[in-house]
């Protein structure tokens, strides 16, 4: 328990938690939630690319439709890069808009799509990429942990929780210059990425507007020779 409490307390910088309801109660679900990032910016630029990425004008039986489309690009990844993220509220379909063109960020449909991104260097070539946190599946829902590289414009699989005993679980990811396991810094600035077991809310009935709350964690990112990959919590 303690070491989730230090966890909760290194996350604080990156969410910007609100205080406990009750500072003697050490309880994940006593923080205030925390919202996705929605806006309309650049939608109609995205939508005019969207008619030449689909001309059929469907996305697996949704119509493709501005009105239901929205900006869910994190503040950090429009920060450090030149990629911005949409997602339809009907679909979840999720794509990423870079270099004037569009590519499938969850090429899978039901559940919530894109749920969050930090921007992320596994491979040091000096491009930022995206570590990613989705999910889909109307019947059996599953979350996906991702890296989406902004030169090969694809995505590789770190973790799915279909393999899991708990593929019904909801993620997001998490970047940090403290070692979430410790609570220590690194001297070397050296960022963590975590990957948190949250609650998840739809907000206004909007399938692109989420909040979300951590209850847990799941593991970290590692990389060895350049390759990320996922290694689960362990007491």
């Amino acid at each position: 328990m303690k070491k989730i409490l230090c966890i909760f307390c290194v996350l604080t910088m990156l969410f910007c938690f609100c205080s406990c309801k009750d500072d003697n109660a050490h309880q994940a679900n006593e923080y205030e939630t925390m919202k996705t990032s929605i806006t309309k910016d650049s939608v109609k630029e995205f939508m005019s690319l969207m008619e030449k990425f689909e001309p059929s004008g469907l996305i697996s039986g949704y119509e493709i439709n501005e009105k239901n489309c929205y900006n869910v690009t994190p503040s950090e990844v429009a920060a450090e890069t030149d990629m911005k993220i949409f997602k339809f509220s009907d679909s979840c379909a999720s794509f990423v808009m870079l270099d004037n063109e569009i590519y499938p960020l969850c090429e899978w449909f039901g559940g919530y799509g894109f749920v969050n991104a930090v921007p992320c260097d596994f491979d040091n070539d000096g491009n930022k990429d995206l570590l990613v946190a989705s999910s889909w599946g109307s019947g059996m829902h599953r979350s996906i942990i991702s890296v989406f590289n902004s030169v090969s414009k694809e995505s590789t699989i770190l973790y799915d929780t279909s393999t899991t005993d708990t593929p019904n679980a909801d993620l997001i990811v998490a970047q940090s210059t403290a070692n979430i396991f410790t609570g220590d810094p690194e001297i070397d600035e050296k960022l963590y990425y975590s990957v948190l077991s949250v609650k998840i809310n739809i907000e206004d009935n909007n399938l692109s507007n989420l909040s979300y709350t951590v209850i847990g964690v799941k593991g970290h990112i590692e990389c060895e020779d350049n390759t990320p990959q996922f290694i689960p919590y362990q007491e």
